[in-house]
């Protein structure tokens, strides 16, 4: 097949129509829901119907399309062509081929039938390219899970939660979550404490820092404090001890202070550091005057500048940064997708980060001096990250690793 050319025709998504399509009979079209798998010169997209619900009750009826039309552009998401029209035969994919490999291709589609306005898909973005090599390290089956894994590098350890711990402690007994330590290869584990979450090894690996839930002084309410193990003694000392929802702590470069998110139960999270040895904290971000509505998981770049994600006004999740001796903060990342969980990798030049941009959550990589990106995950249907409890961490400056649907951790070359 020849290369797709994409022509420079002004068909901008942007300027479609997009209110809700109903023929006379109160039924409408389904929105095409795209997904891109990538490969090597290849994008192979999957779609299937996205029903509008409100309280989990489907509102209205929908029709199934008669045809599809399917629109691209490269490069830049402004001047999309039409790609392909297909009859309705019920598969619901398309591929393309002889595509350039670490090019960004845009698409998003649309679907017809007469008598009935079009209904108009989300725009994806997908970057085909070969694949790097990668190790999976540890399975879980489907009892077990293995999320929010933290490496270090001496001792060669990783921390990690399993979400569905269960053990022998009669009738009735026992499950919750639990964190655990062990080999690079999940052999060798070590309970370290149970309802407990987000660890976080020090630089020098000799301390973990991690979200504890315990009952506290109000009968049937736990709360959630920072707590720090010590990987010599084993003993666990909390770091606070407040009526704030505390969680996602990460050490500074030089193992001194902590970055970490706390909220009154009901509120939104505003990004915290603390001193681990004076117990010193002070509140960083505020979102009335930042125009955010919340904080997320903030990272370090060194020891005073920091990077997050945080939802915009727009219910987006975007990627900022800023420094503990500045209220200032500037976007890093600006897109129309959801981007979670940035980490600066150690020569400071690339981000790794989850992002919903090719219709599933996938892992990318942002290179900072050149401003362009690498899909690293996405080259099958069973790809996806969940945004809540799969992590990236940075091993090197060419290695990640990271989890995938929370039962399989990936060591992956990144070039």
């Amino acid at each position: 097949m020849k290369k797709i050319i994409f022509l420079s025709l002004f068909i901008s998504l942007f300027g479609c129509e997009k209110n809700p399509a109903f023929n006379t009979d109160g039924k409408e079209l389904w929105t095409p829901n795209p997904v891109a798998v990538i490969g090597d010169g290849e994008i192979r997209l999957h779609w299937q119907n996205f029903i509008r619900y409100d309280k989990m009750i489907i509102i209205r009826e929908v029709e199934e399309p008669d045809k599809f039309a399917i629109y691209g552009a490269k490069n830049e998401p402004s001047h999309f062509e039409k790609l392909a029209e297909l009859g309705n035969d019920k598969s619901y994919t398309y591929t393309l081929k002889n595509l350039d490999n670490d090019q960004p291709y845009y698409f998003y589609m649309v679907s017809l039938k007469s008598g009935f306005l079009k209904r108009y898909s989300d725009t994806i973005m997908a970057i085909p390219g070969k694949k790097m090599e990668s190790v999976i390290l540890v399975t879980r089956e489907s009892n077990q899970s293995i999320s929010s894994v933290s490496v270090s590098r001496n001792p060669e350890k990783i921390a990690y939660v399993d979400l569905n711990f269960s053990w022998n402690g009669g009738s009735n007994c026992c499950m919750a979550p639990a964190l655990f330590i062990s080999e690079y290869d999940g052999s060798n584990s070590e309970m370290l404490d149970t309802n407990a979450f987000d660890p976080c090894w020090s630089p020098d690996g000799s301390k973990i820092v991690f979200r504890t839930e315990k009952p506290g002084k109000i009968p049937g309410i736990s709360l959630d404090q920072i707590a720090l193990y010590d990987y010599s003694s084993k003993e666990i000392t909390n770091l606070t001890n407040d009526t704030l929802f505390n969680y996602n702590p990460v050490f500074s470069d030089d193992g001194e202070m902590i970055l970490y998110l706390a909220a009154i139960r009901g509120y939104y999270p505003e990004i915290w550091m603390m001193n681990i040895n004076t117990l010193e904290k002070s509140q960083l971000t505020e979102t009335e005057s930042s125009g955010l509505i919340s904080f997320g998981r903030p990272a370090w770049i060194n020891n005073q500048d920091y990077i997050f994600y945080a939802m915009g006004n727009n219910y987006r999740n975007q990627i900022y940064r800023s420094s503990i001796n500045s209220s200032q903060i500037n976007k890093v990342i600006d897109s129309d997708w959801n981007d979670f969980f940035p980490v600066v990798s150690p020569d400071k030049t690339k981000i790794a980060f989850i992002s919903s941009r090719s219709g599933t959550n996938q892992v990318w990589i942002y290179y900072i001096n050149k401003g362009n990106y690498k899909q690293i995950t996405g080259y099958n249907t069973e790809d996806y990250l969940n945004e809540f409890w799969d992590r990236i961490e940075w091993l090197d400056d060419q290695h990640i690793f990271y989890t995938m649907h929370q039962s399989i951790l990936v060591k992956q070359k990144i070039e």
